[in-house]
């Protein structure tokens, strides 16, 4: 049984890839703003959508009133998010653009999910959110996409993807490379992983801030 609520978004030239590299870009959650706080429209299903220690956002899939509307789905997040191309999204993309082999729309060549697989009440991820479950359900996405890179955004969720997974390789050599890479080896998957963990677009100091060593990583591992 799959462990996903969010169904990751799939480019359609997902398999071409950038450089030949398939990509899968990795957010920490995505968040309600339901809450009637602060002169907010409060959804009448936030506070069990939105549950921290529950976790599931399934029972409102179909009838969340913001989406239904909108004839979409809460699991398919993930493409919502990228066709709505928020600020963190252009950001990403115009970064990505320098790599690719053409302008097209470089979201088309890769893959995007979340790793919290509910939606969160609040814009932080905090550590209490995450649960095992999250984890599988990346794992579970790794085997089915099989991608040569993970782009991971924030801090949020490195340590459960990093420092607690079984699968990466080679964590004492994180120095060598100013903690952005390091490599997965999923038992199902013929081909190592690199997992780049970066700053989160949608934070501009940060983002920025270290945006060549970014780059330069980024070169290294589309070789």
């Amino acid at each position: 049984m799959s462990k996903r609520f969010f169904k990751p978004f799939v480019g359609s030239k997902y398999n071409e890839g950038i450089r030949g590299k398939k990509i899968l870009v990795l957010g920490a959650s995505f968040y309600c703003n339901k809450d009637g706080k602060n002169g907010r429209e409060k959804c009448e299903y936030f506070t069990e959508c939105t549950n921290p220690e529950k976790k599931d956002s399934s029972k409102f899939d179909v009838i969340c009133p913001v989406y239904k509307n909108s004839g979409l789905l809460l699991s398919e997040e993930p493409s919502n998010a990228i066709s709505e191309n928020y600020k963190a999204y252009q950001t990403f993309a115009k970064f990505i653009e320098q790599f690719g082999d053409n302008k097209e729309d470089v979201w088309q060549r890769m893959a995007f999910t979340d790793y919290l697989q509910f939606f969160s009440p609040t814009i932080k991820t905090k550590k209490s959110y995450l649960s095992n479950r999250d984890f599988e359900a990346f794992c579970e996405t790794l085997i089915e996409l099989q991608p040569d890179i993970v782009i991971a955004w924030g801090m949020a969720i490195i340590e459960e993807i990093r420092e607690n997974n079984q699968f990466v390789i080679d964590k004492e050599r994180l120095p060598d490379t100013e903690w952005y890479v390091c490599h997965i080896k999923m038992p199902t998957i013929n081909h190592e992983i690199s997992l780049i963990c970066s700053y989160h677009p949608a934070a501009p100091k940060y983002w920025y801030g270290d945006l060549d060593k970014l780059a330069k990583y980024m070169k290294e591992e589309l070789k």
